[in-house]
């Protein structure tokens, strides 16, 4: 990329978010390459690049890192020329800083020392101080950095709580123990270990790190996207007790940077009854809100071999998909089991 083609971009123009966003998809357009040959042109750098982070970056739904921006750009074949020049329009996108705000350039009468007083139209820096809550900012880290970010910290404030458990248990009566010891012992067969988690009527996309499509919450979530960009993390099913003849699961998310964690149900305040992944030590077999059951929806079927619901232990709410969307990002969403086909997944094995 040279002179004129940084100018085609118009990166002295930016100012926000979204301007950085449309140019970098602009860009990605026209290298031509998928999120997995970008992930693999920045590893054969050194650097990671995860997928997750790359699609998150150009859906808008958060402001990259420099690093992320850099390797980006690096990977979509910019030459290292021009990354300055992104670094400059993601710091105006931070800040909220118009081309006009900036100081001028100095002219012979500063030779003295004389040092002229930028403007200080720069809105409050809030975004750094919110995405270092994200269990997703680590996503952005380098591999030649050592720190890793914490998950999400809503753990720290929702405290483990029996009794809500045992009211919503008494409020909403569970299926029959029958039906449980037999769907958790097809599933301890066939579906414990690393696995893949597909809604059924949208058997292209996965169950993997996301969004809050309203934008009300701002932790990582559940939520179906393309299943090439899905890992990582890596889904695993963990039964709660191994040495029970009837046992729900934790649904695992593993990454290689951020460690373990279990999706738990968020039981109130923003993104109530999303699925947030909690750090691993704060999953336990008190938390009926981090424990699914895994139940057999009717006989196999042809195409696609058996499908399931997620119920939460003790209740009558499964997992489903946000207004029955069927969209890419649509997030998972705790609600009434309905049978309803948004509430149906197929599960497999993965490598």
């Amino acid at each position: 990329m040279d002179a004129d083609e940084v100018d085609e971009f118009d990166l002295r123009g930016v100012c926000d978010t979204p301007g950085l966003v449309d140019l970098l998809r602009k860009l990605k357009q026209r290298s031509g390459l998928t999120l997995r040959e970008l992930e693999e042109r920045a590893r054969a750098r050194g650097v990671f690049l995860a997928r997750s982070t790359v699609s998150d970056m150009l859906r808008g739904t958060r402001l990259p890192s420099r690093e992320t921006l850099a390797a980006f750009v690096r990977a979509c074949g910019a030459p290292e020329t021009d990354v300055h020049a992104w670094l400059e329009a993601r710091q105006r996108a931070e800040d909220g800083v118009r081309p006009s705000d900036q100081a001028p350039a100095p002219d012979p009468a500063d030779a003295a020392g004389t040092v002229r007083t930028r403007s200080k139209a720069v809105a409050p820096r809030l975004g750094r101080l919110r995405l270092a809550r994200s269990w997703a900012l680590a996503g952005a880290v380098t591999t030649s950095l050592v720190a890793v970010t914490a998950w999400a910290l809503s753990a720290a404030v929702e405290p483990s709580s029996p009794s809500a458990a045992s009211s919503r248990s008494s409020a909403s009566p569970a299926s029959s123990p029958t039906a449980d010891r037999s769907t958790d012992s097809a599933a301890r067969k066939s579906l414990r270990g690393f696995a893949e988690i597909r809604p059924a009527r949208t058997p292209h996309l996965c169950l993997t790190e996301g969004r809050d499509t309203r934008g009300e919450y701002r932790n990582a979530v559940a939520a179906q996207l393309p299943c090439e960009e899905a890992r990582p993390p890596h889904t695993y099913l963990r039964p709660v007790d191994t040495a029970a003849s009837s046992t729900p699961y934790f649904i695992e998310w593993q990454h290689p940077q951020h460690g373990r964690g279990c999706l738990t149900q968020r039981r109130k305040g923003p993104g109530q009854d999303l699925l947030e992944p909690w750090p691993w030590k704060s999953c336990d077999d008190t938390r009926a809100y981090q424990h699914f059951r895994i139940e057999p929806v009717g006989p196999p079927r042809k195409a696609t071999g058996m499908r399931y619901r997620l119920r939460l232990e003790g209740t009558r709410d499964c997992v489903g998909l946000r207004d029955d969307s069927t969209e890419t990002g649509a997030d998972m969403t705790v609600e009434p089991c309905s049978g309803a086909p948004d509430q149906e997944f197929l599960i497999s094995a993965a490598a």
